[in-house]
Parts: C-alpha cells; sequence; structure tokens
C-alpha cells in the first residue's frame, strides 16, 4: 500500500497533488499549521478523488510538530516523504525522515518531474498530467459554461483557418467588414437559416469592400441573396471576435500537440464564498505537461487593460508552470510599442501579427513552452 505523507503547500497548488497523482497514492497525509479554509481542503480531495477514488485523504493541524509527525511515522512506517513544499514543516519532516530512512521525493516544477531528495536523481520522468479544469479547481475556479460554442464540422473549420490567414495582412480592415457585414444582415429579410434578400445597392456596398475578394468561402451573392456557407459561420459575424478564437482553438485542438485545449471558458471563483457568483471569461487556456497558457484574443488594438485582465486570470488561477498570454491581430510591438514594452515588463507573452506571417502560429505557442520564445525588438 503506497502512503504518502506532505505538508500541504499555500503557495503553489501543484505540490499539493502531482505526487499524489503520479505515485498513485492510496493514502495520503497533510500536515499543517495555520487555518485554512475547508474549500481549499475540498478541492484537493475532488482533484485527487477525480483519478483516484478510493484513496484516504487526512489533513492533520499540528500543534506539537515533532512528535505528531513521528506519531504519524509510527503508524505508517513505509511512507514515501514529499518536502516539495518550502516551509519550515517541509524542513522538519525531512530531518525525521532522513533518520529514520523513509524515501524522501520532490516535485521540481522548473523541469516537471519527481526527485529524490537524497540524490536529486529522477525518479518519474513523466508526472501526472492535470487537465485545465484540474488547475482552476485548485485554486477555487469552475468552468460554468462556454461564451462561445467552437465550430465542429469541417466546412466551417476550413473557411475560419482560410479567412484569418488570408486576412492577417489588414486584420483591422477584416473586422470593419464583418462589422458592415453583420450590420447588413440584421436589417435585411432572412429567408431560409442562412439566407438574406438584398437590394442592389446594398450588394454592391458588399462587393466594393476591400475584404470581399479575401472573403474565401464565408458567403456567397446569388441574384439579390447572400448566401452563408453555414449557418455556424453566419452566427460568428455577429461576434466577429470569435474568428480569432476559433481559429487559435482549432489551430491547437487539432495539432495533436495539446493535453487540453478550451476555448471562452466562464469561470466562477467564488468558491461558495459568496452568495452571488463572481465569473470572468478567458479567451483561451491551453494546457501541455501541466504548463498552461491563459490567452487572451484582440483582433485589433490592444490596451492597458487587456493586460492587466489577462495578467490577473493568471495571477488567481494559475500555477508556477502557467503564463499569461496575449493573441493580437495586429503587429502590437510597431503600431503599439509602448503596451508591447508594458507586456514584455509583465511577462506577458505577445503573439501578434508577425507571430502569423513569419512563422505559423502553432510554433510560436510552442516556443512558449519550451522556452525559447523572445520578443521582437522594440523600434528605437
Amino acid at each position: 500500500m503506497s502512503k504518502l505523507l506532505t505538508v500541504y503547500d499555500d503557495q503553489e497548488p501543484l505540490n499539493n497533488v502531482i505526487s499524489a497523482l503520479t505515485l498513485n497514492a492510496e493514502e495520503v497525509f497533510f500536515v499543517y499549521h495555520h487555518e485554512v479554509s475547508r474549500n481549499t481542503f475540498a478541492n484537493i480531495e475532488k482533484v485527487i478523488y477525480k483519478y483516484l477514488a478510493d484513496t484516504q485523504i487526512h489533513f492533520l493541524q499540528l500543534n506539537d510538530d515533532e512528535k505528531q509527525l513521528n506519531e504519524i511515522l509510527d503508524r505508517n512506517p513505509d511512507s514515501v516523504i514529499d518536502v516539495g513544499a518550502a516551509r519550515y514543516l517541509s524542513l522538519l519532516l525531512f530531518e525525521i525522515a532522513n533518520r529514520r530512512q523513509n524515501p524522501i521525493i520532490y516535485y521540481d516544477d522548473e523541469e516537471n518531474v519527481i526527485k529524490d531528495y537524497r540524490t536529486h536523481s529522477v525518479l518519474y520522468k513523466e508526472v501526472f498530467k492535470l487537465k485545465i479544469e484540474d488547475v482552476l479547481k485548485l485554486r477555487g475556479g469552475e468552468i460554468k459554461s462556454f461564451m462561445h460554442r467552437s465550430a465542429t464540422d469541417d466546412k466551417t473549420k476550413e473557411t475560419i483557418i482560410d479567412l484569418v490567414e488570408n486576412n492577417i495582412d489588414n486584420y483591422a480592415a477584416f473586422i470593419r467588414f464583418l462589422t458592415k457585414l453583420n450590420s447588413i444582415i440584421n436589417s435585411s429579410r432572412q429567408s431560409g437559416s442562412a439566407r438574406f434578400v438584398l437590394d442592389n445597392e446594398t450588394i454592391q456596398k458588399i462587393k466594393t469592400d476591400y475584404c470581399y475578394k479575401k472573403k474565401s468561402d464565408l458567403f456567397e451573392i446569388r441574384d439579390n441573396y447572400l448566401i452563408f456557407k453555414t449557418r455556424k459561420l453566419m452566427e460568428m459575424v455577429c461576434v466577429s471576435g470569435a474568428f480569432l478564437e476559433n481559429y487559435l482553438y482549432i489551430v491547437l485542438s487539432e495539432s495533436g500537440y495539446f493535453d487540453d485545449v478550451l476555448m471562452s471558458a466562464e469561470i466562477d471563483f467564488s468558491d461558495d464564498k459568496y452568495i452571488q457568483p463572481v465569473r470572468c471569461e478567458i479567451d483561451c487556456m491551453v494546457m501541455r505537461n501541466n504548463h498552461l497558457l491563459f490567452v487572451s484574443c484582440k483582433s485589433s488594438k490592444a490596451d492597458t487593460g487587456d493586460l492587466n485582465e489577462i495578467y490577473v486570470h493568471n495571477s488567481m488561477f494559475g500555477n508556477a508552470l502557467s503564463v499569461p498570454v496575449l493573441c493580437v491581430g495586429e503587429e502590437l510591438d510597431r503600431k503599439y510599442p509602448s503596451i508591447y514594452a508594458k507586456s514584455e515588463e509583465l511577462g506577458i507573452y505577445i503573439i501578434d501579427k508577425s507571430s502569423f506571417t513569419d512563422k505559423h502560429v502553432l510554433d510560436v505557442f510552442l516556443e512558449i513552452l519550451d522556452g525559447t520564445y523572445r520578443y521582437d525588438p522594440l523600434p528605437v
């Protein structure tokens, strides 16, 4: 029977679950000093029980440290000791376990491996891979809904890819075209699920727009009808920002490189502390090997408020392996250098126009995850 004794970590939530899940622990003892919210312990239990339903979990508040730790080890002499949390209790636990010759491990969050404390050798190179909802849960967040549903049919997905890649050279103009199109269909008579009746003047306004020739097969004009390729594309025109969100979701989720990808998630972080829900929306989240990227999508200009928002989301729901990312359809370092500089200062990774034109956007996400990402030099 595998048993794990560890110190509850109130700073790094990964330390509370990775070792237990990787070792398939059948019993886990968390020791701590100060009062901790019952909700916090409940969230740890939910994540562990999700994968190890029969594991016994104990949260033990100590008032006589050495005596109580020795009593736990007397009753459970074969326990593995996890000293990943940088706390006084971890040091004391290490001393006691070292005298008793218990196995001592720690989770190295920089390398995302579990190591032997005495030799620093890697014991588990492939540690347990959490899902996005697990990381959020450990910080008191819960996904309640998805504001924009991702495209699922191949026709719609192919058109989204074409539209974004064909228009990224002037994405602001593309967004203006979508806004115009939305205004037109809202004031036109609908004839069918994705077909609208237009007069000749309106048709001419559409055909003379700069972006008409780059519309891919978003729609066609036949006689006096504007006919969208799919109903989903028609719905997306009403929310122009949904194109960039969907594009990222399609490219990232279908690449096969990531463990989990979510789009437009509405997160409740009231965690039973408030009667009314307290919620926020995150455009995209991407997970690979427990590294979580919080992504905010902006079709054109981003401002300081956008930076602060995604920075706070990462701080609120993330951990040592998570980072904030801002994806913008403009060349941010050239058009808005002060915002770009502020992003770099805050440690917010930028994916902008050059990320689509100079290389594939997927490669930029992989650079962020493997540590090879470099910010563009700002104009002097």
